[in-house]
């Protein structure tokens, strides 16, 4: 399964019709899907029948832009009209909605055709999903996005939709050896999605590289606030920032980032080396407080009435939740403002902080990693855009975050183009699909 600007390309040309596209889409799933686990409902039947309207319509001159055909994953978070939104919970596999969210109505607009939803962690929360990690399956695909980001390496689908709350985009991303996008709080809607902790949720983006991220995002976009073209880049300067992330990283993922330094060095970057204050620890601490009594309000009602629903970890976040009190979670509202603005300043001239994706390489598949290196910029509301940039000595993927300013997206993107470009970033082609 090739990106989608090539898709797009190929349809325009004649090389490949949406309905054709669509039947390799299901049967990779079909092939792969018993072993990866990265679907949690299908609907080969409506696929088809939208991908045949698609070929029509652009037969007929009427050509909704680079996704029109081109098949898409919707996080199983995220209402489809006529679909179950389950969220990882077995109760809920009959409950069909009667609308799309509004990221799926805008990407239906755009001509996009949905197989189906791919699998969430429970509730979007730290549970481990049923999905295996294409580059090792006793390794975690990561959480919450896990179907997502396994069905895009595993080249079932070009891109698929995520949401992150803590790092449930990022993560699962960099696990798997695809690209991640977190944008700017407040650039997407999430109306029709399942909340987590509403005032942190954003709607995320999980594709094969940078221009593929772009061209979601520009359809996915609120488009009542304008987005700033950006002036070309030539030679950027990064940010690495030390301190809490190399304080966290193992010793594997401190040597990339150190390698990757060099390398953007070599390819005419500026790169300057900063570290996070000393107290940065508190933002993880921060950022849990909010994420818990966000979801004890969200969840704890319906927990009471069926706690059979809710698995070990989400129910251990919610009664962590409901222990906190309303003047803890005002302080850690009103820490985000602080941070916000210390994270701003901790950038100054640089076009970009650089920090590690993820403080480990994927771990074992009883948990779903950790969020650490993720969590703050959610937490903020910062945009973060993770690449895929290596692997370990255990074969599996490492990644770096670009952070950038708020609302700046096509500046960020553009500087995701540019290291792939510099760092011959291209799509990771998992054992998997080798063998």
């Amino acid at each position: 399964m090739n990106s989608i600007a090539t898709l797009s390309t190929s349809i325009r040309q004649g090389l490949i019709t949406p309905t054709q596209l669509m039947e390799l889409c299901l049967e990779s799933i079909k092939k792969w899907e018993p072993t990866v686990r990265a679907w949690a409902f299908l609907d080969p039947n409506q696929a088809m029948k939208d991908a045949a309207n698609a070929e029509r319509e652009l037969k007929a001159g009427l050509d909704k832009g680079p996704l029109h055909g081109i098949p898409i994953g919707i996080k199983d978070i995220m209402d489809v009209n006529d679909w179950p939104t389950a969220a990882g919970c077995p109760s809920w596999e009959k409950n069909l909605c009667r609308s799309d969210a509004g990221v799926v109505a805008k990407l239906r607009q755009a001509g996009a055709n949905f197989p189906g939803k791919t699998v969430t962690t429970a509730y979007a929360s730290f549970d481990p999903p049923p999905t295996k990690n294409p580059w090792n399956l006793q390794r975690t695909p990561g959480g919450s996005s896990s179907g997502s980001a396994a069905a895009i390496a595993m080249r079932m689908v070009p891109a698929a939709l995520g949401s992150q709350t803590g790092g449930s985009v990022t993560r699962p991303a960099t696990y798997c050896g695809v690209a991640g996008f977190k944008p700017t709080y407040g650039w997407t809607s999430l109306e029709g999605i399942l909340p987590l902790a509403p005032s942190m949720d954003h709607v995320g983006m999980l594709a094969q590289d940078t221009a593929d991220l772009e061209i979601l995002w520009n359809a996915l976009r609120n488009s009542s606030r304008p987005a700033h073209t950006p002036e070309k880049i030539t030679l950027p300067h990064f940010g690495i920032l030390g301190g809490f992330f190399e304080e966290e990283a193992s010793p594997q993922v401190n040597q990339h980032m150190r390698e990757l330094a060099q390398r953007l060095e070599q390819s005419g970057a500026t790169v300057s080396r900063l570290s996070t204050p000393p107290e940065f620890s508190q933002v993880i601490q921060r950022h849990r407080v909010i994420m818990a009594k966000e979801a004890a309000a969200v969840h704890a009602y319906w927990m009471s009435r069926r706690p059979r629903d809710y698995p070990p970890c989400i129910t251990s976040l919610i009664q962590e939740g409901v222990q906190y009190s309303n003047q803890e979670y005002q302080s850690a509202l009103e820490a985000r403002s602080f941070w916000r603005s210390q994270m701003v300043n901790l950038k100054g001239d640089c076009d970009a902080l650089l920090v590690p994706a993820t403080s480990t390489p994927a771990p074992e598949s009883a948990t779903t990693g950790n969020p650490i290196f993720n969590s703050p910029w959610s937490y903020t509301g910062m945009p973060s855009l993770s690449l895929t940039s290596g692997c370990s000595e255990e074969k599996l993927p490492l990644g770096f975050q670009i952070v950038g300013d708020y609302w700046e997206e096509p500046a960020l993107l553009q500087l995701g183009k540019w290291c792939e470009n510099a760092l011959n970033i291209v799509p990771l082609v998992p054992p998997l699909l080798k063998s």
